[in-house]
């Protein structure tokens, strides 16, 4: 198998996702906005992480642009938030807002949860959970660090059946 992974982080938790994901598959490696469109031609598997942020996975424009490229590939598309992996709903939700119909029909999708340290987000950050939070009666722990190399085995396995 030929891989790439791609991904966007903001505070690592997609990061170090990534870099499990590219040792266990001996796959390349890069941040998706240093990685140029043209170089989706040397693989036959394209592996994207984005970061969640209010309902929005960071980078996933790179995907979505290029999905023309992108039809006649292995396409697995990883997301990383705060949201548990078994919140259907939500995780449903979150792929009808930022999937093209192409992204729908193509992808294959999983969900991994993140961390969440409310001293190391930048203010705009701190500022959107606060007020999320303040609406919510089950309050979110602001201290929560789910990130797990345990997790991406299912991506993983589902990549080496084939």
């Amino acid at each position: 198998m030929n891989a790439v992974v791609l991904y966007m982080s903001k505070y690592g938790s997609t990061k170090q996702y990534a870099e499990w994901i590219a040792e266990e598959l001996g796959a390349d490696i890069f941040r998706a906005d240093s990685f140029p469109a043209e170089n989706f031609a040397s693989y036959d598997t394209v592996i994207f992480g984005g970061a969640v942020f209010g309902g929005a996975i960071m980078g996933i424009a790179k995907i979505s642009e290029n999905m023309h490229i992108l039809k006649d590939k292995r396409l697995i598309v990883f997301t990383v938030g705060i949201t548990p992996p078994n919140a259907e709903k939500i995780l449903a939700d979150l792929l009808e807002k930022n999937y093209t119909d192409s992204m729908m029909k193509h992808a294959e999708t999983f969900h991994f949860q993140g961390a969440l340290e409310y001293k190391n987000l930048t203010l705009g950050h701190k500022i959107l959970l606060k007020m999320i939070n303040s609406s919510m009666r089950n309050k979110l722990d602001l201290h929560q660090n789910h990130v797990s190399r345990d997790a991406v085995m299912p991506l993983i396995n589902s990549l080496k059946k084939e």
